[in-house]
Order: C-alpha cells, then structure tokens, then sequence
C-alpha cells in the first residue's frame, strides 16, 4: 500500500477509529488500528471485542499510489498527530511502514491486515433518521447510570427501544434509573442493550449537524445482535450485550409522586457541590434533603470534619413538607444531563424512590433509591 494524504486529516480519521479501541485489547493486534484503501478511498478502523468505528477518507482526499492495508500500531496514532502537511505512506510485503513528508521520515513495523476482526456482518434494512444533536442527548442524559460491575453485564449497558414512532434509552444500575424518550419516524421496532462505554465514545465523535442513520441488524431469528450508526464521516457498530435487562418500566410505573417541590436547577445544583465537599467524606456521599413550602435545605455532615447545611428557595410545593437521604454524588450525576432551568424533585415516599426531572420538553426522568434513615 502506498497513499499520500493530509497528515491532518488522517490524524482525525485515526483518533476516531481509536475511541473503539480499549485500553485493555485482549489480543495485540486490537490495539492497532486498520488502515485499507477502497474504490471510494480510505477506511479507517479501530475495533475492541464489542464496538467498532470505521472512519472513512474519500477518494477526492486521498492519493492511492498502490492499494492495500495495514494495521498501524499506536504509537503511530501519536507520530502522524505530530506531523504537518501532506505526508506519504508506503507499506513494504512485510508490513514496515515508512511516514514521509518533506522534512521527516518515520520508520515503524505494522501488523499484518488478516488477522485484524472484520465489521459485523450488518443487515441494513430500514434505518430511523436522526440529528448528530439528537443522538447525542439520548446518550448524555441516560449512559451515566449504567452500572460498573462487569459480573452483571447486562446493566453496564444502555437498553434502547424502538417502537410505535418511539425512541426510548434506559440506563440502571439497580440503584438509580435515567430515561428520556423522543417521538420521530421510527422504521424498524426491537429491542437491544449496548454496553455504555462505546456510546460514550461514540457522543464524543458525533457532530450536532451530522445527519445519522440508526438501526438494528437482527438474526433470522428476529432477535437484535448488533446495534449501528451510519454517517458520511463513519460507522459505528456495537455487538449487543446478552442477557435480561431489569423489569424498570414495572418498577417506575408504581412510583407515584406524593408532594413536588420545584427550585432553580443552578442554585440547587451549586448548594449541593457545596455540601458535598463534606458529605464526600463518608462512604456514602450521604445528603439529607428537608423540603417545605418555603425552600429546601440541604444538609450533609464530613468524617469527623463537620457538618454543613445550604438553602434553596422553593418556587413552589405541591403535597406535604418532606426529608429525604440520598447519595449525593447520584444527584449531581443527573443535574448534569438536566438542561432545564427548573427541577422538580418528587417524593415518593419514606422509603420509595425520589424522582428528578427537567420540564416537559426534556422528556427524561431520573429515580435515585433513598438511604434507610431515622426520620
């Protein structure tokens, strides 16, 4: 193989492909990334056991001397980033890699392309249009709850649904749940969980302008096994995670409100990082919030450092006054992916959960699980 390209744009291609790659590949050659040419230029491939982004370079923006491919090692990633203009890669039959440009030259040995994983198989089918915008906000305002244990895999993942002209993402890790649905022209219906980390990777690529294809490619059984994203820059695949997500919806369908207070989201949200500076100090972030028709009051006491306390004013109170503790760290987790100026915090009960929500518009919900506390 042999192309001549912009340093800088192969750069961008090259740290795309990269966010697919894990900082622990099971086998060496996924630390790589893949580089072939095409009839339609050049694309570009990083992959884990799970994901993987190909990245593309158009014919227009590529000289292809001599076609073929190679996996670059990592430390090449971090080489072509330092370099400027137009630079030339040759690929020798046994995989060395020389990096020209007028300046410098770069000599590295690269991996042999047979034995990097080929994309999943897809089935394109019907696909549901979105924004790069919109897909974003799905992600931010729900893959931060997943759970962390990698024992319970099938709760480090996202469940997303499509249905009835319905989008709706899930996240849980058994002790909090973040939700948001959106109503558009849904073409294919199904179900499938997709683990968080490669969506978190894949926000961090996608451009608000960026005009996406979203869809499922099921077995002939039916059953959902790879989740993908398609855009002109590149292509995301996820494998699916097996297993039965939680019965949430059952859960969150019992929960009903029995008093709502409504404060601005930025005085509450810089009242608890004032707390939480001392309730981080226990084990449990603990936070004890005390609600009347007045304002709210946050409380939370530091390891043996003291205690602090910070009030809310309450721009309204539905139900009766009400105290409830909560892991501090959750609630500021989800006052993240909040972009509405007021928050409404339902109670639910003594020791049922406490629902956080923007307005309308949002379309998310947030349950946090309260601590057992004297009251």
């Amino acid at each position: 193989m042999k192309i001549v390209v912009d340093s800088s744009l192969l750069s961008e291609a090259l740290a795309d492909a990269d966010k697919a790659v894990s900082s622990k590949p099971v086998m060496e050659i996924l630390s790589g990334i893949l580089i072939q040419t095409t009839d339609e230029g050049v694309n570009v491939t990083g992959a884990s056991e799970r994901a993987t982004i190909q990245s593309y370079i158009m014919d227009e923006q590529v000289e292809i001397i001599r076609a073929g491919s190679v996996v670059l090692p990592k430390i090449a990633l971090e080489l072509i980033s330092k370099m400027s203009g137009e630079i030339e890669i040759d690929v020798d039959k046994d995989f060395g890699i020389t990096i020209l440009n007028k300046n410098e030259e770069i000599e590295i040995s690269g991996f042999d392309p047979e034995e990097f994983p080929k994309p999943p198989d897809i089935n394109w089918g019907d696909t549901t249009e979105m924004s790069g915008k919109e897909l974003k906000e799905l992600i931010k305002k729900t893959a931060f709850s997943v759970a962390t244990e990698i024992n319970v895999p099938e709760i480090t993942g996202v469940n997303i649904t499509l249905q009835d002209n319905l989008i709706k993402f899930l996240a849980t890790d058994r002790r909090r749940v973040a939700t948001i649905q959106r109503f558009m022209e849904v073409k294919e219906s199904g179900s499938a969980i997709v683990e968080a980390r490669g969506l978190v990777e894949l926000e961090k690529i996608i451009f608000d302008k960026d005009e996406l294809h979203f869809g499922f490619s099921k077995l002939r059984s039916g059953e959902v096994y790879v989740v993908f994203v398609k855009t002109e820059r590149f292509t995301f695949y996820s494998r699916v995670l097996e297993g039965r997500y939680p019965d949430v919806e059952k859960m969150l369908s019992q929960v009903v409100g029995l008093s709502t207070i409504k404060v601005n989201k930025k005085e509450f949200a810089k009242s608890l990082d004032l707390i939480f500076i001392l309730a981080k100090e226990e084990k449990m972030n603990q936070v004890r919030l005390t609600a009347d028709a007045k304002e709210l009051t946050i409380r939370g006491n530091g390891k043996g450092m003291g205690k602090g306390k910070r009030n809310v004013y309450s721009l309204s109170l539905e139900g009766e006054p009400f105290s409830i503790s909560l892991n501090a760290k959750y609630v500021i987790d989800l006052l993240k992916a909040i972009d509405s100026d007021v928050l409404s915090i339902e109670y639910t009960g003594k020791m049922t959960s406490v629902i956080f929500r923007g307005d309308d518009n949002e379309g998310s919900k947030y349950v946090v699980q309260p601590y057992r506390t004297e009251a």
